[in-house]
């Protein structure tokens, strides 16, 4: 009876497939991200480690010269270039134990019973951390604190970033639950929604509105006042930077296994360990974020308050 104990055991640890999970929690990852989206990323295969300062290269200006006839061209450097330090200052996990994995990795509903929990705490640390940033973006402000968004209030944030010269690709605007349900029964859009964007009746996805790609989170910070002020934001991709790095493996005599996975679009890195731990008499598991973020160009977004 022993015997066939242990090697039902063995079997079953053998059976275990840890890039199944890792990639499993990169589909659940990918799908709650928001703001992460939106904001440029800088990523590597090269590890990293809590702490560890990169130094990212920043792209400078060119100044258009004029050509006149028979002298050479003027060979330029890019104006004010630099590179902007990024500390990995944020290290997340999140751990647990499965004890009847052989169960919980033989139907994806029930992966998905521990992956969802375990990613959502991990996106919710990383989308409240980059909102935090808020603060540090130095574009005008529109909106008035306690007045829902409206049309009118997408447009002045258009005109914002269009005096202020921020490029008009890759715009973006990230705004509260309350906002989206002004926004989707404005009547000024209904004739847009009916006729343009049915999408956001039948699932709520607004869409683009003078340039902007809207999105909605529910991590949009709100400061409590009177009246409270919720810090929407109005963004060019470049206003924000996500560095992210892989961890360091584990010792190879540890005996923790480990799979990583790399979302290209996000840039987000993604690890998954397992060990087997008789104390717990399951499988030990745990998923890590590291990542750092600066406010890149900081004029190219602003707050939009209601």
């Amino acid at each position: 009876m022993a015997i066939n104990s242990i090697g039902r055991t063995q079997a079953d640890t053998a059976g275990f497939i840890p890039i199944i999970w890792a990639q499993r929690a990169l589909d659940v990852l990918r799908a709650k991200i928001v703001l992460a989206n939106f904001v440029a990323s800088d990523a590597d295969y090269e590890p990293g480690w809590k702490g560890k300062t990169l130094n990212i290269p920043y792209p400078g200006t060119f100044t258009a010269q004029s050509k006149t006839e028979g002298n050479p061209a003027t060979v330029q450097q890019p104006a004010n270039a630099a590179t902007v330090p990024v500390t990995l200052s944020q290290h997340k996990y999140v751990d647990f134990v499965i004890e009847d994995w052989a169960q919980a990795q033989s139907s994806s509903k029930l992966m998905d019973r521990w992956m969802n929990p375990a990613i959502v705490a991990l996106v919710e640390d990383l989308e409240t951390y980059l909102f935090s940033f808020y603060s540090s973006l130095t574009g005008t402000s529109v909106g008035t604190s306690g007045t829902n968004i409206a049309r009118a209030t997408i447009t002045a944030a258009r005109v914002a970033l269009n005096t202020a010269k921020v490029p008009m690709e890759d715009r973006a605007l990230i705004i509260s639950p309350k906002d989206e349900g002004a926004l989707l029964n404005d009547a000024t859009l209904q004739s847009y929604f009916a006729f343009r964007q049915n999408e956001a009746i039948t699932n709520g996805k607004i869409g683009e509105i003078d340039g902007f790609n809207i999105a909605m989170s529910q991590l949009v910070p709100v400061v409590a006042g009177t009246p409270n002020s919720t810090k929407n934001l109005a963004i060019q991709r470049d206003s924000l930077l996500l560095a992210t790095r892989p961890l360091l493996d584990p010792p190879a005599d540890s005996g923790v296994k480990t799979s990583v996975v790399l979302d290209e679009k996000s840039g987000l890195s993604l690890r998954f360990q397992y060990q087997y731990r008789i104390d717990y008499r399951g499988m030990y598991c745990g998923f890590d974020l590291l990542y750092g973020g600066v406010a890149l160009r900081p004029g190219n977004g602003g707050v939009v308050l209601s």
